[in-house]
């Protein structure tokens, strides 16, 4: 007569099975778990050192040096793009096109819905990028949720923004509003920028101080890396240097209209794929598809957060407070 296996047996049995399952798809021959890994902990401001605890600094660096975005090497010509100019279409080239077109006639702004991969997007089609503006708190090293943010701002909507330092929780780059410098974290440097001058044209790339008063800027936030410039995508090699998070896009398209995308990743949900969300060269994808003249990526992660009101639209992860992360600036629409 067999005797039964006692409970904890089967137990050490089922974490030893578990163990070498990690280590399997850690160090095992499939390369792509290694590079997911790697680029989604190296993409982070905060969690770089989860990509330290399986691999060496020389692995790490072999990873990198073949997954990376060669971005666009040009200015934005402020003069391809149309602010203002409306006509009526009836024959839309695309469904997608249909989307972004089709709206009541006075109105200020559309949201689109719709799945990408596994994960849900939520895209705000903006028609007068004129009303586009930032928002940002006030104490700069402190965090205050999107909803917050709106609400103070006696805006209609918003996506969070530009990045900050986990170190001391100031903007990293510039933060500009009604074309005031209200933060640089240097006065001579460039950073990578969304930034919109005073007749509503998205302009994207590397932008200093000098610049707000050269190009006319009137609100600007820093984050990237650029996505598409003058209808030029980026180029990748690999999965980009990008891991899969959740994503935030501002993005122009030639007739003028701002686009703001977010894409979700699994929300609050644990997961043993991390927590989601699409590769930067998804983003493009995406982008393409609604014909984004110029889109640059934003804080994403647990940033990543959109409302409309005083309702919160997307499903954010890593939630600290009523489902939303403390971030320092936004996008709105007033």
């Amino acid at each position: 007569m067999k005797r039964k296996k006692p409970l904890i047996i089967k137990l050490f049995i089922f974490i030893d099975v578990i163990i070498i399952l990690c280590f399997f798809t850690v160090y095992g021959p499939i390369d792509k778990a290694r590079v997911f890994w790697i680029t989604t902990a190296m993409e982070t401001g905060s969690h770089r050192f989860l990509a330290n605890i399986f691999y060496s600094d020389e692995s790490i660096k072999e990873v990198m040096n073949n997954n990376y975005l060669i971005e666009i090497d040009e200015d934005t010509n402020a003069d391809s793009i149309s602010v203002g100019m409306k006509e009526e279409v009836t024959n839309f080239t695309s469904p997608y096109e249909k989307e972004i077109l089709e709206h009541e006639p006075d109105a200020l702004y559309k949201l689109i819905e719709f799945k990408y991969k596994d994960f849900d997007c939520h895209m705000i089609a903006i028609y007068d990028p004129k009303r586009v503006e930032i928002g940002y708190q006030k104490k700069l090293n402190q965090g205050k949720i999107l909803s917050d943010i709106v609400k103070n701002n006696n805006a209609i909507l918003g996506i969070n923004g530009g990045g900050y330092f986990w170190s001391n929780g100031y903007p990293n780059g510039l933060v500009v509003h009604n074309g005031e410098i209200i933060y640089s974290t240097s006065s001579t440097k460039k950073y990578t920028t969304a930034a919109i001058n005073e007749d509503g044209v998205l302009i994207v790339g590397k932008m200093g101080v000098k610049d707000v008063k050269e190009k006319n800027i009137k609100e600007a936030l820093s984050f990237g890396p650029t996505l598409i410039v003058n209808g030029k995508s980026a180029k990748f090699k690999g999965t980009g240097g990008s891991g899969l998070n959740p994503r935030t896009v501002i993005a122009q398209r030639k007739d003028g209209i701002i686009l703001f995308l977010v894409v979700n990743g699994y929300g609050n949900k644990l997961s043993w794929k991390g927590r989601g969300g699409v590769y930067l060269t998804d983003l493009i994808t995406i982008l393409e598809r609604y014909n984004a003249y110029n889109a640059i990526n934003m804080d994403g992660g647990s940033s990543t957060t959109m409302v409309i009101g005083n309702k919160l639209i997307n499903d954010p992860c890593e939630p600290q407070q009523n489902g939303q992360d403390f971030i320092r600036s936004a996008w709105l629409l007033k």
